[in-house]
């Protein structure tokens, strides 16, 4: 086995902080190159070429889905395929009027905007943001005093692309001034398999199916948990001097992450306990679970269930939560002394389960 290269020089020259930025970023520089959500993509390529065809400014889009999905490659690669410049901005972080006249008035026409977690955007910032969006025309108000009055100016036409992870949030005269809106779904396992093996080549690291799958199969459905997982898998392999990373490698790397054969974390597993003993399965709701299991209900509802959900080991019902088969089957490969469930109580077949769990499964 060739062992990596060692580092002649640890300064931080332009070469070094090259090749560090190339090891956390391993985005796709283009839509032909974005691996999963074939919809997504379908749709956005027949904006683009239509929008390059007509020598137009791309409508507003939002993205929304969970965390580590894509939004922020999606809108880094709208910006490429229209040869834009991209300007990147959270919305917690605009706090008074100014400061989103600031940025709008400083766009260039067809520049891309990016705006993220626009769903916290303050409400005053929101409606000058509508006029911006649709007629390309904001309002500053100039003073506080009752002799203030209110001017309105032009803005050069732009693409807004918004990402948020809750899309209900939004306002509706927001939603409506999108032409299009973009749900992310969680990845398959082939996908982040795919995604770990195009990282791992640009590393120059040989991989195996094994470790592949191994990677992906632990990421929740998420890219950017798939990457921190192979960023450990390299932390492992740098330190046993190899560039492999073969299944075993994978195998020895995941337990001192925490992780066991599913990637659930201590968290997961107190969750999954939790409901299968003091709620003999289910159903309960989230913050009745969190209590007893010793979590913070956002860390449940936020962390916790969606990677369960996702993995089909709890399911969603009208009464709560309760564990499926392969929850209670997971459980029971490392708890073996768990007390039996009332499976005619809690149980259903998987074409009954609700949408997301039936995903996992196939």
């Amino acid at each position: 086995m060739t062992s990596p290269p060692p580092v002649e020089n640890a300064n931080p020259t332009a070469e070094n902080v090259l090749r560090v930025a190339d090891e956390r970023n391993f985005r796709p520089p283009n839509l032909d190159e974005f691996i999963g959500q074939p919809q997504v993509k379908s749709t956005l390529r027949l904006m683009l070429d239509s929008a390059k065809k007509r020598a137009s400014i791309l409508e507003h889009l939002v993205f929304y889905g969970g965390p580590g999905l894509g939004k922020t490659t999606l809108a880094a690669i709208i910006a490429t395929e229209q040869g834009a410049r991209l300007h990147e901005v959270s919305a917690p972080a605009l706090v008074k009027p100014g400061d989103l006249a600031a940025l709008l008035v400083m766009l260039q026409r067809g520049d891309v905007l990016f705006l993220d977690e626009v769903h916290a955007l303050r409400r005053e910032l929101a409606e000058m943001l509508y006029s911006g969006m649709e007629d390309f025309k904001i309002s500053i108000k100039t003073g506080e005093d009752a002799s203030s009055k209110m001017i309105t100016m032009g803005i050069n036409k732009f693409s807004l692309v918004a990402a948020t992870t809750d899309y209900g949030l939004l306002p509706e005269p927001m939603r409506a001034r999108f032409g299009h809106s973009f749900l992310l779904q969680p990845y398959s396992v082939d996908d982040l398999g795919q995604i770990v093996f195009r990282a791992a080549n640009s590393l120059e690291y040989l991989t195996d199916d094994d470790a592949l799958h191994g990677i992906a199969v632990r990421s929740r459905g998420t890219p950017r948990v798939a990457l921190r997982l192979f960023r450990r898998c390299v932390d492992y392999a740098v330190s046993e001097n190899t560039d492999i990373i073969d299944g075993a490698l994978v195998e020895n790397t995941m337990p001192l992450l925490g992780l066991d054969t599913l990637g659930l974390e201590d968290a997961d597993r107190k969750y999954l306990l939790t409901l299968a003993t003091t709620y003999k399965g289910g159903p309960a709701g989230p913050r009745a679970i969190a209590a007893n299991c010793g979590l913070d209900l956002p860390t449940v509802e936020h962390v916790v269930e969606p990677g369960l959900l996702i993995a089909g080991l709890i399911a969603r019902t009208p009464r709560g939560r309760r564990i499926t088969r392969k929850g209670y089957d997971h459980l029971k490969s490392f708890t073996p002394a768990l007390p039996n469930v009332n499976w005619t109580r809690v149980e259903r077949a998987d074409s009954d389960l609700p949408a997301e769990v039936s995903a996992a499964h196939q």
